[in-house]
């Protein structure tokens, strides 16, 4: 019997230091539940906010699409202006080549336009001169 007294007496003892080293835990348990349920409710906030950089991303990924399809338009449109000037100032050199042709072949003219003007003059004049004899 006085085993069984002194068995529990240290069964006592024990639960005694076991209930005070829980006791003493029971704070860290609290302090630790408080850290995951603030981290549980900012991984939500954050799982809701990434959801919403993918949607903005979705849209710029729309928005640079479309303005690599407008800058391939252009990219185009400029080209086209490049080789139709190209052939446009091929075609201007080859006026400017023959240029001084034409401007001997008009002076040409010109002399002979002044000549048919003077010519034309002496025939009205002999015309009016023989109009005044009959």
């Amino acid at each position: 019997m006085e085993e069984s007294l002194k068995e529990v007496a240290d069964r006592a003892a024990k639960a005694v230091e076991d209930k005070n080293y829980f006791s003493e835990r029971e704070p860290m348990k609290l302090t630790i539940t408080h850290s995951l349920d603030s981290n549980l409710v900012r991984y939500k906030e954050l799982e809701s906010e990434v959801k919403q950089v993918e949607q903005k991303l979705a849209a710029f990924q729309h928005h640079v699409k479309e303005a690599q399809k407008e800058r391939e338009k252009m990219l185009e449109e400029r080209n086209g202006i490049f080789r139709s000037s190209k052939r446009m100032k091929g075609k201007l050199e080859a006026w400017e080549n023959k240029w001084t042709e034409y401007e001997a072949k008009a002076e040409v003219a010109e002399k002979e336009e002044k000549a048919v003007e003077a010519e034309w003059e002496r025939m009205k004049d002999f015309i009016s001169s023989i109009k005044g004899k009959i």
